[in-house]
């Protein structure tokens, strides 16, 4: 294989004519249909007939996005693969936070950016070994260092445009007559979802159109890779060098069976926290089950297993002042004191409900399979879960909002003085 480094002499055709070589339809071109990803998409459909292209429909795109995806089909022959958000996680957000949550704060559109783009890029990035995207030097700051091709993770990701100029791609555009996205004749320079995209004014940098109601925010989507091919929130050149005051990391360790609500909860709670300032990151059961604990079954061994590798990145995390949030279903109490044993901040959270209201909930139908002995080793039926004998907080989802409980929650953080309304930040105090 040629050294990653060699490739920035490389032109976009040949770092495209490579990619579609060497790994065939392992390889897809991801676009929103903008210049830069049309000028990929002609320029691989000159390469070979077989070409994969993928967007990403949030729910929320301007419809002449949906006609270029038509567009793209009639030119050039290419079935678009349409990649959509997670259902549940949609409507999860949107009914706790609203339809226009992008509008309250910057995390509120960070968390719908997640939600809607950056939870289906993993998706499908997870079913690929290498991807291009239209990314450019010249585009901004945080852009300036993007490489032609590296390797994020698993995978590798191309960026043949990376040192193209704007006038390169407008002279491309004009010579092979590529198809131009309708919203670029009405004064759009970059364009995304509908209610966050218009049009510039003369004079404005070309992403003064996205999120256009921000002050001073930082004009991302979220979706930045680091070298492990992790989604980071925001790339290495935004973050702030000056040195800050930092408060205690604490961990919030939620624990309840399958369906009680601990996910949404916890979700809830994180982008409170976000508002105020704070560093979070949350370990979900199901996304560390895909990741950390891949390969791990459901004995009560790999269990105690599973959390266990959640409580040593809670510590990790809380020791360098991050809030953990965990929300795992945890059934066994031991365990979970060991893992209390080891981090000096941890309240731990009972996320409360009836299995009769989680066998009403279950759409999948699970819990009624397992009460009808035809499901073993299901956890709170067929095999044990094991409440908290002392948690800092409980709340039960059967009785109570997501808002109420993530109110109870707060109260117990600031009588705890882990949290403060009066600063509107996090204290320094310990538990």
């Amino acid at each position: 294989m040629v050294p990653l480094s060699g490739f920035e002499s490389a032109s976009a055709r040949e770092i495209l004519a490579w990619a579609i070589e060497a790994y065939g339809d392992d390889f897809a071109i991801a676009t929103s249909f903008q210049k830069e990803g049309m000028v990929i998409v002609d320029l691989a459909s000159r390469i070979s007939s077989h070409v994969r292209v993928f967007t990403i429909d949030t729910g929320r795109l301007p419809d002449e996005t949906y006609q270029m995806m038509e567009t793209v089909r009639q030119r050039y022959g290419i079935q678009v693969e349409i990649v959509f958000p997670d259902r549940e996680e949609v409507e999860q957000m949107v009914m706790l936070h609203g339809p226009n949550l992008f509008y309250t704060s910057v995390p509120s559109r960070e968390r719908c950016c997640e939600v809607r783009k950056v939870h289906s890029l993993e998706r499908k990035l997870a079913t690929l070994k290498a991807w291009a995207g239209g990314l450019r030097r010249e585009q901004s700051g945080t852009r300036r260092l993007t490489p032609k091709v590296e390797k994020q993770g698993e995978r590798m990701k191309l960026s043949p445009l990376a040192d193209w100029t704007s006038a390169q791609v407008e002279e491309y555009i004009r010579e092979h007559h590529v198809p131009r996205h309708p919203l670029y004749e009405r004064g759009y320079t970059s364009i995304g979802c509908a209610p966050c995209t218009r049009a510039i004014e003369p004079g404005e940098d070309e992403r003064a159109g996205r999120w256009w109601w921000e002050q001073d925010a930082k004009k991302e989507c979220g979706i930045h890779f680091g070298a492990d091919g992790k989604v980071r929130r925001a790339p290495v050149e935004e973050v702030e060098t000056e040195e800050v005051e930092m408060h205690k990391g604490f961990t919030l360790w939620f624990t309840g069976m399958s369906g009680a609500g601990k996910s949404t909860i916890s979700r809830a709670l994180e982008l409170r926290l976000r508002e105020k300032g704070a560093k979070v990151e949350v370990l979900d059961g199901d996304v560390v089950r895909t990741h950390l604990s891949k390969g791990l079954g459901f004995s009560k061994e790999d269990r105690d297993e599973n959390v266990r590798r959640i409580g040593f990145v809670c510590e990790l995390l809380s020791r360098n002042g991050v809030i953990a949030v965990a929300a795992a279903i945890s059934p066994y109490r031991a365990v979970r004191e060991e893992v209390r044993a080891r981090i000096p901040n941890f309240v731990e959270i009972y996320v409360e409900c009836p299995v009769e209201v989680l066998a009403e909930r279950d759409v999948k139908g699970l819990y009624k399979r397992a009460l009808a002995g035809e499901i073993a080793n299901f956890t709170g039926v067929s095999d044990p879960y094991e409440p908290p004998l002392h948690p800092e907080v409980v709340v039960n989802s059967s009785t109570e909002t997501a808002e109420e409980s993530v109110a109870k929650i707060w109260a117990t953080l600031e009588r705890l003085g882990l949290v403060s309304f009066d600063r509107s930040s996090l204290s320094h105090q310990r538990i």
